[in-house]
């Protein structure tokens, strides 16, 4: 099949995925798996062999490689996907955009095609484009807390953070919940000097993950920040 990673990407902004994003991640790479087995044997054998490239580290041949799929099963959206994940690789996220565009148009209820394309139209510096991708996301999937969380990232990279905040506020009503979100928008509320709400949601996500490094790390900092000033 094609390998991890290569279902859906890691979000825009997003270095630290957290078991939420993970689990949500596997069962795409699941339904993946189902769908190619699904497909005639020659597609199954390209499959095959644009996994290899990619464990090798060979990007053009699995390039090569998803050119052939595409020009054999020109439909197929995980064709289009794939493409546009092995096009981003190659540092051509504005070419890769074409492709998430045509995989979103051909299944646009596949939920992490949006976040595909939206993560290679910020990439390209169209974050305008994107935030509108992902408005559509969450139009489609309202329940989605991963859909909020990277409009909320977005908000904040154009410096909107109240608006950003509103994202979050709306993430962590619905699922999956996620350390990562919580933690997030505990960055958001110290950046506004709001350090108690900070505090909460750090909590909240070692509540959800305890071994989530990043919000054990803030409140290691905060702690040590309250030490350091008790002690002058």
């Amino acid at each position: 099949m094609f390998i991890d990673g290569y279902a859906q990407g890691n979000p825009y902004g997003y270095n630290d995925l957290d078991e939420a994003y993970l689990t949500e991640m596997k069962a795409e790479n699941a339904r993946l798996t189902k769908r190619i087995q699904s497909q005639p044997e020659p597609f199954q054998k390209m499959n095959t062999e644009a996994t290899y490239a990619i464990r090798n580290k060979d990007y053009a041949l699995a390039l090569q490689i998803a050119l052939r799929m595409e020009t054999a099963y020109p439909k197929n959206a995980d064709v289009k996907n794939f493409k546009g994940k092995i096009q981003s690789k190659n540092g051509d996220a504005s070419v890769a955009v074409q492709s998430f565009s045509e995989a979103v148009r051909l299944e646009p209820k596949n939920n992490w095609f949006y976040i595909n394309k939206a993560t290679a139209e910020a990439e390209s510096g169209d974050i305008q484009t994107a935030l509108k991708t992902i408005n559509t996301l969450i139009a489609q999937s309202p329940d989605w807390s991963i859909g909020y969380n990277f409009k909320a990232a977005l908000l904040h990279s154009m410096n909107k953070d109240a608006e950003a905040l509103t994202a979050y506020n709306d993430a962590v009503k619905v699922k999956p919940e996620s350390a990562q979100i919580f933690t997030n928008r505990g960055d958001l509320y110290l950046k506004s000097g709001q350090k108690d709400k900070a505090v909460q949601d750090y909590k909240a996500a070692l509540a959800i993950q305890p071994d989530y490094e990043r919000a054990q790390a803030k409140l290691n900092e905060i702690a040590q920040s309250t030490v350091s000033k008790k002690d002058r």
